[in-house]
């Protein structure tokens, strides 16, 4: 008994029991940390220059800064795209390959909001209300040396455009003034107004203007043709003659006729911005050239059946055939003048003005409440935290040091 005794070694004993009592002490602390409410409660107290004082301090300070803000001011101009649906139900009509774009190829909302978020957009309205030194936007101090891409930056920050599922565009500006954010707004309305009208437009122009010459021309063929007849005292050709004539006359107004679209689509060619549009513009083109090449193939071949009539037919043949030409060429052009007229009414309702942008009573920014509320709830959120870490650091100090002369005694 005595020989076990002798084996225990005192300091090792002496050391374990010093390790079990902190281990336990340790676990102690630990288990009244957590459910000692009133502890947390205290170190909230203790800090509460921390938890309270400094979210107030931030909150003025947020408060102050707010009210150096300069007041912002947001209009909106809202638009309704329609579909296509009837510049569709146009291309089924008779000669309406024959007028480019009448399909409705190319619209829609997307193309809509890709120009109005274009830079061609963006560089009128800086020209228009000088982005670069307007005071409602830039304020009082202009950089001298501004740059036109910082210009560009400033309208994509002031403007915003966006289109919700129902097909609905809203035109936002912000300035300084709420008379310039209405302005502004509208401006692009404006501007979107005159580029869906532009190329119907031009296409109704230039028929109206080919109209008015082969008008002219039809009335000089009608002339010479009875000064013929009455000079002659010859009204008619043979059966056979005649229906030669006809298809000569078919064939010369079918190519002037495609002449007169090829003309159109190059002109369109130049002017158009709209990358589909010209695309689609220059097939017809191709097309055409081809179709008016194989109809002076067929012409020659008809003008030699011709050619065989007698000096007199012969030249009663020529004037009746370019005074059906003119006649089928004018018809076709009337009718072409009347289709265009309506694309071009078509294509200026494709939107509709839903909200005009009106000068704001109230301003969109800055929101000085939520301002001082956030930074307030930020702060305090911060101060408990900091409070609950200096109180954990200074406790595992205090525990460190505990231990550490624990072990030392």
């Amino acid at each position: 008994m005595t020989d076990k005794f002798n084996d225990i070694d005192p300091e090792q004993l002496k050391k374990e029991v010093k390790e079990e009592l902190i281990k336990r002490e340790i676990l102690m602390g630990l288990e009244e940390d957590e459910i000692d409410l009133f502890e947390l409660f205290r170190v909230l107290v203790k800090h509460w220059k921390l938890v309270v004082v400094m979210p107030f301090v931030v909150a003025i300070v947020v408060a102050i800064y707010s009210l150096t803000l300069p007041n912002h001011f947001k209009a909106s101009s809202t638009i309704f795209v329609h579909s296509n649906s009837k510049l569709s139900a146009l291309s089924s009509l008779p000669f309406a390959g024959m007028i480019p774009g009448l399909g409705g190829g190319g619209g829609g909302a997307e193309y809509l909001m890709v120009y109005l978020k274009s830079r061609t957009m963006s560089d009128r309205i800086i020209k228009r209300f000088g982005i670069a030194t307007h005071p409602a936007i830039v304020g009082d101090n202009p950089k001298d040396d501004i740059k036109y891409d910082e210009i560009l930056k400033i309208v994509n920050n002031i403007v915003s455009v966006d289109k919700d599922k129902d097909g609905l565009i809203t035109i936002s500006a912000e300035t300084l003034v709420p008379e310039v954010s209405a302005e502004i707004a509208m401006a692009y309305v404006d501007y979107l107004s005159a580029f869906a009208r532009g190329p119907q437009k031009e296409k109704r122009v230039f028929i109206e203007q080919q109209l008015e010459k082969v008008s002219k021309e039809l009335e000089q063929s009608e002339e010479i043709f009875k000064a013929f007849q009455d000079q002659h005292k010859m009204f008619a050709l043979e059966k056979q003659a005649a229906t030669v004539i006809e298809k000569l006359a078919r064939l010369e107004a079918e190519k002037i006729g495609a002449g007169v679209s090829l003309q159109m689509q190059e002109s369109l060619l130049k002017s158009s911005g709209n990358v589909p549009e010209l695309v689609k513009i220059e097939g017809q083109k191709v097309s055409e050239e081809a179709k008016i090449a194989a109809l002076e193939k067929e012409i020659g071949l008809t003008e030699k059946e011709i050619a065989t009539l007698p000096q007199l037919a012969l030249e009663f043949a020529r004037l009746q055939r370019n005074l059906k030409v003119k006649e089928k060429v004018f018809g076709v052009l009337t009718e072409q003048h009347e289709m265009a007229k309506i694309a071009e009414a078509e294509e200026g309702s494709q939107f509709e003005v839903i909200d005009v942008a009106r000068a704001p009573e109230l301003k969109s920014k800055p929101r000085r409440s939520i301002m001082v509320i956030l930074a307030g709830l930020s702060a305090g959120v911060l101060g408990v935290f900091a409070a609950f870490l200096i109180e954990f650091i200074r406790r595992r100090k205090a525990q460190d040091a505990k231990q550490a002369s624990q072990a030392a005694a």
